[in-house]
């Protein structure tokens, strides 16, 4: 029933918030008073895509870290509860993780793979195309 509801909450979640995508500009090119499509830009929208991930995994994980949290305090004798909450969490803070580092792997791919790119390395969490 748990996973059922949690289900439910993160496809409403991925649904209800993706005005952001658009509002942001998913891709940076083709449209009116902008840059003509490079393979540059196809890097810039797997970039884009994978912020807007870590924009909603961050939120979702501190909910199922409280979601532990409250299960582990409710537990009270149920050693099973108990440690069906300190899973949650320790499974939350992994996801973190591994987002957080393959985001640092892909952005270091796109800066290096991508054509246009000058070899500047400069902020590690822009990818700029050149004209």
């Amino acid at each position: 029933m748990n996973k059922i509801k949690i289900f439910i909450f993160s496809s409403g979640y991925f649904l209800f918030s993706g005005g952001y995508i658009f509002a942001a500009g998913l891709v940076p090119c083709g449209g009116v008073d902008e840059p003509v499509c490079t393979w540059c830009h196809l890097f810039q929208v797997f970039k884009n895509v994978i912020d807007y991930a870590l924009m909603i995994i961050f939120p979702l994980a501190a909910i199922m870290i409280v979601y532990g949290g409250i299960t582990m305090m409710i537990a009270r004798d149920n050693a099973t509860k108990f440690s069906q909450g300190k899973d949650i969490m320790t499974a939350a803070v992994v996801g973190i993780l591994i987002a957080l580092l393959s985001w640092l792997i892909l952005d270091t791919v796109f800066k290096i793979i991508a054509p246009g790119f000058e070899g500047n390395f400069g902020p590690w969490n822009e990818l700029i195309c050149s004209a």
